[in-house]
């Protein structure tokens, strides 16, 4: 799947190993945390994302162990009509730290995924016809 892409670098988004189904985004800055301080960390990164798809992130593993930050938003989703020439992908993060945190330009921490969508032909029903599952955690307790 060929995907356009505008870096501020003039480099390729890159997947780290041959397997791997998610490609990291760096940091095109140093930037630096206060602790409990909430920032967007700019990519630099412009994608156009292909029709059909939507482009997921999340913070790499190894995110908060390493820094203490946590993205604010659970999921961050990249439309297909977010590509123009400002558009940059930029990460809402927050050091949960007591100290300052500090990334270094070129830090790897978080990651994105293409993932295949579908638009929903909703229809309205009087019933679902289905079994009641009453609420979270209700298939038992193990």
């Amino acid at each position: 799947m060929k995907v356009r892409i505008k870096t501020s670098d003039w480099q390729a988004l890159n997947y780290e190993s041959a397997w791997a189904c998610a490609f990291d985004f760096k940091c095109v800055s140093e930037i630096t945390f206060a602790p409990g301080e909430f920032k967007l960390v700019e990519t630099g990164v412009v994608v156009e994302v292909p029709a059909w798809y939507v482009l997921q992130t999340s913070p790499r593993s190894s995110t908060f162990k390493k820094f203490g930050l946590i993205q604010t938003n659970s999921i961050w989703i990249i439309d297909q009509d977010y590509c123009g020439d400002s558009d940059t992908i930029k990460f809402p993060f927050l050091n949960m730290r007591s100290e300052p945190v500090t990334l270094e330009a070129g830090t790897r921490i978080w990651q994105w995924m293409f993932v295949k969508i579908d638009i929903a032909d909703f229809e309205v029903v009087e019933t679902m016809w289905n079994k009641d599952r009453w609420w979270f955690g209700s298939t038992g307790h193990k």
